[in-house]
């Protein structure tokens, strides 16, 4: 009978010192900016007692790191090549590890409540949308959009645009008042 051989257990790495933290975080944003907690998860598992702060501390004084500047770069992409609502983005960014405080500024800059019929509908025309043929399909839509980070209004708004059969957005608008609130 053949026995199967097993290595012998690994040791865990020896946690890392602050210059060590520091060139490994300058390796993690040289792939794509993160935010500060994103790089905190990333690292803390691997850092030396006391070694995190000091890393940071660096990596935020050359201006690596820097959480506003990462949280409009991120807003600017989902609103200008995603086409994303403000929602979206704003879920985006707290996933992400940014404040709401210091969020909340840089999505009332960047989304404007007057755009957002124009962005869903370059979101539309992004995915190639044709109007829904049938009630199912317009509910299908409707969620798309909502997860897409579109108010409710606006996409009232462009369904009503394509002429649908108005006791399909009667069903979604019944259905809406009655679905528990979701976007916090």
């Amino acid at each position: 009978m053949n026995a199967v051989r097993r290595a012998p257990p690994k040791s865990p790495p020896a946690p890392l010192d602050r210059e060590a933290l520091y060139q490994k975080a300058v390796r993690l944003l040289a792939r794509r900016s993160r935010s500060e907690a994103e790089l905190r998860r990333l690292l803390g598992h691997s850092a030396a007692p006391g070694a995190l702060e000091p890393a940071l501390a660096r990596l935020r004084e050359l201006g690596y790191l820097d959480d506003r500047r990462f949280a409009a770069s991120l807003a600017l992409y989902a609103r200008d090549v995603e086409k994303f609502g403000a929602e979206r983005t704003r879920r985006e960014l707290r996933r992400r590890g940014v404040a709401e405080p210091l969020a909340a500024p840089i999505l009332a800059e960047l989304y404007p409540a007057q755009n957002e019929p124009a962005l869903l509908r370059a979101w539309l025309e992004k995915k190639r949308l044709r109007p829904p043929r049938d009630a199912r399909e317009t509910a299908r839509l409707y969620r798309r959009l909502r997860l897409a980070g579109f108010a409710s209004p606006a996409i009232f708004a462009a369904l009503r645009r394509w002429r649908l059969e108005p006791e399909w957005l009667d069903a979604l608008a019944e259905a809406e008042e009655n679905m528990p609130d979701t976007t916090g």
